[in-house]
C-alpha cells in the first residue's frame, strides 16, 4: 500500500526534486518517508519508509504537527527541533508541514520542507560571551592570587628584615654556610671578630677567609658536611673566641650547611686569668698557716707537747678534722686554678688499672665499713694505660668516696675494671639515693652540689667531679653518668687502651 502511494506521489513530483535546494520530503500521517529529494539523499541519514523519529529528537512535534495540518487544511511550522544529519551534530532545524492535493487515496500525505536554523552568529556570540566570561574570571582569580602573593610576598619581606635586623643586632657573631662551605649569611659582629673585609663576602669559601678558625672547628673544604657540632676556644687577632659549630639539616635529615656562633670572651678570659690568680695566691698563702695549725694541733693531740685533758681532746679532733677539710678544699682550689691555665703539671707513663683500683680499694675499705657497706672489687689484670697514676688515683679515690658517702648504711659499692671496644673502663657502682635527670645535668659543674633532704648532712665543696672529668678529658677520656633517684648510680670512667 505504501509503495503504491509512494508511486503515485513521485509520478507527480519527480520534476520538482531537481529544482529546490532545500530537503524536502513527503509523509504520512505516521511520519513516515515516502519520498525524498536529492537533498535528503545528501543531508539526510535515514532513507525510504523511515521515520520522522530517525530525523528529528522530537518526533511528537512533528505529529501534532501533521496532525494539525491535516484538520485545518495549510501549512503548520515547528521550530528549533534537534536533529543528527550528515556532517552535523545536534543542528536545529525547522520543518513545515503541507497538506497534498494529489491523485486519489494520496490525501493522508504532507509536504515536509526541512531548513537548519542560522545559528551561527548566534553560537558565535554565545561562544564569545563565554569566554569572556572564563577570561572575567580568569582575570578576578589572577588579581587574588597577584595580591595574595604580594601580600606574602611582603610579608616574608618583612619578616626578613626583622631577621636582618635581628641577626645585625646580635651581641655575638653569626656566619652561616651552605652545604659547599660558602658564606650564606653573616652578621655586623661576625665581620668585625673575623676582619671580613667591607665589601660583601657572601658566596666566598669559609676556609680562605679564615683559615685559623676553619682549622679549629675541623671545617674541611673537601667535605664541609663533615662538620660536627662542638664548642672551641680559639686565640684570633689577640682576642680569644669561643666558637659554637653545628651543621644544618632539612626535614628530611640532609645536610645544607652549618652555622657559627661565636662569642668574644676576651674579657671574660682575663677576668678568669685574674680569678685563678687569685685563688692560687690566696690558697698558697693560706695553705702555709693551714699545714701549722694542724701539725701542732696533731702534735698536741699525741701528747709530745704534754699531757692533754681529756676533755680537751675531744675539741682538738674537731679542730684537726677540720683543718682537714679544709686543706683539701685549698688542694682542690689549687687544682682548678692549675687546670684552668692550664698549667696543671701531669707526667704520664704506663698505669696498671689493678694497681690502680686495689690501692684505692684498700685505702676506702675503712671508711665502707663504718658503715656497714658491702664493698666488692672485680678487676681484669692485663689492662693498662697511659696517664699520670696520681692524678688517675685522686679520680678514683674521688668517685668511690662519693659512692661510700651517698650510700646509707648496709649498701654497697662496686669497683669493676677491664677492657672493651677497644678501651679501658673502671666503674664504680653503688646502691646510694641516686640522682634526678635535672642534676645530672650540673654535675660536673663547679662548686655544684646535689640539694636535697637526703644530702643535708653530707659535706663537700662541688669541685671533686669538676676536677675529675678535667683530668679525664687531659687523658682523652671521658666519664660516663647513669642514675635514678633512689636507684643508685654507676660512674665509668673511658680511658684509651695503652699502646707501645
Amino acid at each position: 500500500m505504501i509503495e503504491e502511494k509512494r508511486k503515485t506521489i513521485s509520478s507527480g513530483l519527480q520534476p520538482l526534486w531537481d529544482l529546490t535546494s532545500e530537503i524536502v520530503l513527503i509523509v504520512d500521517r505516521d511520519g513516515i518517508v515516502l519520498e525524498r529529494n536529492s537533498a535528503a539523499e545528501r543531508y539526510l541519514p535515514s532513507g525510504l519508509f523511515a521515520s520522522f523519529a530517525d530525523i528529528v529528537l522530537e518526533h511528537d512535534l512533528i505529529l501534532q504537527a501533521i496532525q494539525q495540518a491535516a484538520e485545518q487544511g495549510h501549512p503548520t511550522r515547528v521550530d528549533s527541533l534537534t536533529t543528527k544529519t550528515k556532517g552535523h551534530l545536534s543542528s536545529l532545524l525547522s520543518v513545515q508541514l503541507s497538506p497534498l492535493v494529489l491523485p486519489e487515496d494520496s490525501s493522508d500525505c504532507f509536504l515536509a520542507v526541512l531548513s537548519y536554523e542560522s545559528k551561527e552568529l548566534h553560537s558565535l556570540e554565545k561562544v564569545a560571551r563565554m569566554n569572556e566570561e572564563r577570561v572575567e574570571k580568569l582575570r578576578n582569580q589572577l588579581n587574588f592570587v597577584t595580591r595574595e602573593l604580594i601580600e606574602k610576598t611582603l610579608k616574608v619581606a618583612e619578616q626578613k628584615n626583622k631577621l636582618d635586623a635581628i641577626i645585625d643586632g646580635m651581641g655575638d657573631g653569626l656566619v652561616a654556610g651552605d652545604e659547599s662551605g660558602r658564606i650564606i649569611q653573616y652578621n655586623k659582629t661576625a665581620q668585625s671578630l673575623l676582619l671580613f673585609p667591607e665589601e660583601d663576602v657572601s658566596g666566598q669559601l669559609f676556609t680562605e677567609l679564615n683559615p685559623a678558625i676553619a682549622a679549629a672547628i675541623h671545617l674541611d673544604p673537601k667535605n664541609p658536611a663533615a662538620i660536627s657540632k662542638q664548642e672551641v676556644n680559639v686565640s684570633f687577632d689577640r682576642k680569644e673566641l669561643r666558637v659554637c659549630a653545628s651543621p644544618i639539616f632539612d626535614q628530611e635529615k640532609h645536610h645544607f650547611g652549618f652555622v657559627l656562633i661565636l662569642q668574644d670572651r676576651t674579657k671574660q678570659a682575663e677576668v678568669d686569668r685574674m680569678k685563678s690568680e687569685l685563688i692560687s695566691i690566696v690558697s698558697h698563702e693560706l695553705r702555709s698557716p693551714l699545714t701549722s695549725i694542724k701539725g701542732y694541733v696533731d702534735l698536741m693531740m699525741t701528747g709530745d707537747l704534754g699531757d692533754v685533758p681529756e676533755s680537751m681532746r675531744s675539741y682538738l679532733s674537731i679542730v684537726s678534722s677540720n683543718a682537714g677539710k679544709l686543706a683539701a678544699l685549698i688542694d682542690d682550689m689549687l687544682d682548678l686554678s692549675r687546670i684552668e691555665s692550664g698549667k696543671l703539671i701531669m707526667s704520664f707513663g704506663k698505669v696498671d688499672i689493678k694497681y690502680l683500683c686495689d690501692y684505692v680499694y684498700l685505702t676506702i675499705k675503712p671508711q665502707a665499713e663504718q658503715k656497714k657497706q658491702q664493698f666488692s672489687l672485680d678487676v681484669d689484670p692485663n689492662v693498662v694505660v697511659s696517664g699520670d697514676v696520681d692524678r688517675l688515683l685522686q679520680v678514683l679515690t674521688n668517685l668511690v668516696s662519693n659512692a661510700i658517702k651517698y650510700t646509707p648504711n648496709g649498701g654497697s659499692i662496686a669497683i669493676t675494671a677491664g677492657s672493651r671496644n677497644g678501651k679501658v673502663y673502671i666503674a664504680v657502682k653503688d646502691t646510694g639515693i641516686g640522682i634526678s635527670a635535672a642534676d645530672r645535668e650540673r654535675l660536673f659543674q663547679k662548686f655544684f652540689r646535689v640539694k636535697n633532704d637526703k644530702t643535708a648532712n653530707i659535706g663537700g665543696t662541688g669541685l671533686g667531679l669538676c676536677i675529675a672529668e678535667s683530668i679525664i678529658k687531659a687523658h682523652n677520656g671521658k666519664i660516663l653518668v647513669e642514675s635514678e633517684e633512689n636507684q643508685g648510680s654507676v660512674f665509668t670512667i673511658e680511658l684509651p687502651a695503652f699502646h707501645q
